[in-house]
């Protein structure tokens, strides 16, 4: 990152740098950033950062890297890095490794219902309806439900005429 202008980066600016190149499938410029903010910034990474690390690798398939970036870290820190390593098993259908995932984003996140959600998909996508079945069921037995989506479309200044 070119520092010409003697603008100097923040945390919040390599946040968004990696989720960029983590949704544009810039691996190879994502590594360099995250390598950038240290060496060249003296920036620590966050978990926020390592998050994103773990969404980059997923999302261009390096699931073996994703899963080592993950369990380098302590269980506490673990815990925000399963998601997005859960959502890339799902996308390359790794279904080994994101039962793996499932289980252990369940082990630290217990009170979070997307995280069910994502795994009651995982195995329905996978055709195991019981496996789906027992996830929901865990839902109700924790009393969390899923808040329904909505939207809402305005056609032509329509609003509420």
């Amino acid at each position: 990152m070119q520092n010409t202008e003697g603008i100097v980066p923040d945390s919040l600016t390599y946040t968004s740098i990696l989720l960029a190149c983590s949704h544009s499938g810039l691996v190879e410029d994502g590594l360099k950033y995250f390598k950038s903010m240290q060496k060249d910034f003296g920036l620590e990474p966050r978990i926020e950062h390592y998050t994103c690390l773990v969404d980059l690798l997923g999302r261009a398939g390096r699931l073996d890297l994703a899963l080592e970036t993950t369990l380098d870290f302590p269980e506490k820190i673990q815990g925000r890095m399963w998601a997005p390593f859960l959502s890339a098993c799902k996308k390359h259908r790794n279904d080994e490794l994101g039962e793996l995932a499932a289980r252990k984003l369940l082990e630290f996140s217990t009170g979070s219902t997307g995280n069910y959600v994502l795994m009651a998909n995982l195995y329905t996508s996978q055709g195991k309806w019981k496996e789906a079945a027992e996830t929901r069921r865990l839902m109700d037995d924790r009393g969390l439900a899923k808040e329904p989506g909505w939207s809402q479309v305005e056609i032509c200044d329509s609003g509420d005429r």
